[in-house]
């Protein structure tokens, strides 16, 4: 399908940002089930790409060729995603007024959905967990955008991070504090353009949960989509490595009312009382009940944390500010020399998609 100009700018632009781990993933793809929407995750090729491209002010066609290879080289898009027909040639089409925000746009709707049922597309959905860091950076690339945040109870969301991280339960629970809290200063600022609901609801009434995710974003009736995940079992086992499989695997099992309160069977007394001393009584707010006695944190642990999470922080912020090709570059140093069961697992990535 061919998109005009004025089409792309009609086209409205979310984002689902969230503590990892909040089913932030599952949510991305019952919405992609919508056979109206283009809904992408884990990516960030958004930021990769502004870097290079944010000053541009006059689109050359002659550039689509380098454009869609710069889209490329963030890694997860390109060993994960897939192009439809007609997507070069789409972005040759577009008239010098065309901005980088609307060659973005096509990167989104030309992107393969596991789904096959897709129409034209109306939204554009990009999930992304870290996107937490960069809300007033995307702000800034799409003004109009709308944010869709989705929490859940402290300690589920450490239970299902523990298995996936190095980092002791108080760093991960430190790190959902203040991803929801920077959440909430956004959401102060911009208030008609940010909704939060909670992921116990979205498993225990999901109807409910989204008349109300419609009302919000006005994309309706994904309740009688749901269902639709289930039946891309395969194609999901086909395509992503075992760990990922592992990760992911809920995205396209039932809605599972088992993962609510499941830190009680797999968390210790000692695990629990140290996520509800970092968390509450923050999560109160969000109707999460504590279930230990108030337990004070050292000041030293405090500060201990807080300079751990500054510091991931900063990193994230001042990686994502350097120039394209340094950006490239330092990554693969970084990856190469500091995170080696982060580059593994991309290899897993790379190894499996090679190998179909």
């Amino acid at each position: 399908m061919h998109y005009s100009l004025a089409e792309l700018k009609d086209i409205p632009v979310f984002f689902i940002v969230g503590k990892g781990r909040s089913g932030t993933t599952l949510l991305s793809t019952i919405i992609d089930s919508h056979p109206n929407v283009a809904s992408a995750t884990e990516s960030r090729f958004l930021l990769l790409i502004w870097q290079k491209y944010k000053r541009m002010r006059v689109w050359d066609a002659d550039n689509t060729t380098q454009f869609i290879k710069d889209v490329n080289r963030d890694i997860l898009v390109g060993y994960l995603w897939e192009f439809s027909e007609g997507f070069a040639e789409n972005i040759a089409s577009l008239p010098k007024e065309a901005t980088i925000q609307d060659l973005i746009k096509l990167v989104y709707i030309y992107r393969k959905s596991n789904f096959e049922h897709k129409g034209r597309i109306k939204f554009i959905v990009d999930k992304n967990p870290k996107y937490t860091i960069f809300v007033d950076k995307l702000i800034s690339i799409f003004p109009e955008a709308k944010f869709f945040r989705l929490i859940r109870d402290p300690r589920d969301n450490v239970t299902s991070q523990i298995n996936y991280s190095k980092n002791p339960v108080g760093l991960i629970a430190n790190k959902w504090l203040n991803y929801n809290e920077k959440l909430d200063r956004f959401a102060k600022k911009h208030p008609n353009q940010f909704k939060t609901q909670r992921f116990e609801d979205l498993i225990l009434n999901k109807e409910e949960f989204f008349e109300k995710f419609g009302e919000y974003s006005n994309i309706k009736n994904l309740a009688s989509y749901e269902k639709e995940r289930l039946k891309i079992k395969d194609k999901f086992e086909e395509k992503f490595s075992d760990r990922l499989k592992t990760q992911h695997q809920a995205t396209v099992k039932p809605l599972n009312p088992k993962k609510i309160g499941h830190h009680k069977q797999k968390l210790s007394e000692e695990q629990i009382k140290i996520i509800d001393s970092y968390c509450f009584p923050y999560a109160e707010n969000w109707g999460y009940v504590r279930e230990q006695p108030a337990q004070s944190l050292t000041l030293v642990t405090k500060v201990r944390a807080q300079i751990n999470y500054t510091l991931l922080d900063f990193a994230h912020k001042f990686y994502y500010s350097l120039p394209f090709s340094v950006m490239l570059g330092s990554r693969n140093f970084i990856l190469n020399n500091f995170q080696p069961n982060k580059k593994e697992k991309l290899l897993e990535v790379i190894s499996s998609n090679e190998k179909k």
